[in-house]
């Protein structure tokens, strides 16, 4: 239902979001990737948007993660989110944090771009608009963490922390499986020089596509250093779309011009 005091246009009154899945499937796990439609927010957050931090109505934002939840399936008042920087800070989070960055942006964990949790019933999402959204979920434990990573976070190896940060806690890396939401294709990933120098030298110039300027393939990057850190390549799998190349699906900062709504990748073991 519409939050109090909001009137939805009819078109939207009863869309449901369109949701997405990513590998990996388990058993108990549950977790579902947004795309831009099936909102009440317009304009460029036209209509999915589930970001509080844009120049969206929050009142909009609010119905539309209500919404979000509901097709995905957890309360929408217990979810966890971050407020993300781009940086490579994790955060263990449980049960005592739900409703942290729920339904406002004021209560979302600060300075944060990874979230883990290894508590049943803890829903945890990343936001993002053309930085990968990445699930690492280990079977054995059920714990599982959720890392936002553009070309700065995997630059500073977000995803080789997260694995360590899970490993710490008892998981094995050779249990974990990976799946990295849709980004920026490497066509549209255009950096500077001097970015794509730091790039090559941390990783070598195998996730490097030389035009007239340095164009990064963000997957490869994530899956470099996933391996690095024990995960097998065979465990990691990468949506194909790019987010700029489809602005009709997804919300990308690049193809609207810096305006843009954000997608969640939402996750929680059952």
């Amino acid at each position: 239902m519409p939050a109090p005091g909001y009137k939805v246009r009819m078109a939207h009154a009863f869309e449901t979001p369109v949701l997405e899945r990513l590998p990996p499937s388990l058993p108990g796990l549950r977790h579902a990737l947004s795309t831009r439609h099936g909102g009440a927010s317009e304009g460029a957050f036209s209509t999915l948007n589930l970001g509080y931090h844009v120049e969206d109505d929050p009142v909009r934002v609010t119905e539309n993660r209500r919404r979000f939840a509901a097709a995905a399936g957890y309360a929408p008042e217990t979810l966890i989110t971050a407020q993300q920087v781009h940086g490579a800070r994790l955060a263990w989070v449980g049960r005592a944090d739900r409703g942290c960055g729920a339904l406002d942006w004021a209560s979302a964990v600060p300075e944060t771009d990874g979230l883990l949790t290894a508590e049943p019933g803890v829903p945890v999402a990343i936001l993002v608009a053309d930085c990968a959204a990445m699930l690492i979920a280990d079977p054995v434990r059920r714990a599982l963490a959720l890392v936002h990573a553009g070309w700065r976070g995997a630059l500073d190896r977000i995803a080789s922390a997260a694995v360590r940060a899970l490993a710490e806690a008892g998981s094995r890396p050779e249990d974990l499986r990976v799946g990295i939401s849709p980004t920026l294709c490497p066509a549209c990933l255009e950096v500077s020089d001097e970015i794509g120098a730091a790039v090559a030298a941390e990783f070598g110039e195998a996730v490097i596509d030389f035009r007239e300027k340095p164009h990064l393939r963000i997957h490869a990057m994530l899956a470099a250093d996933l391996a690095g850190a024990g995960v097998s390549p065979a465990q990691i799998a990468a949506h194909p779309d790019c987010t700029r190349c489809r602005t009709d699906k997804y919300f990308s900062h690049r193809g609207q011009d810096g305006r843009a709504g954000r997608l969640a990748l939402v996750a929680w073991w059952d």
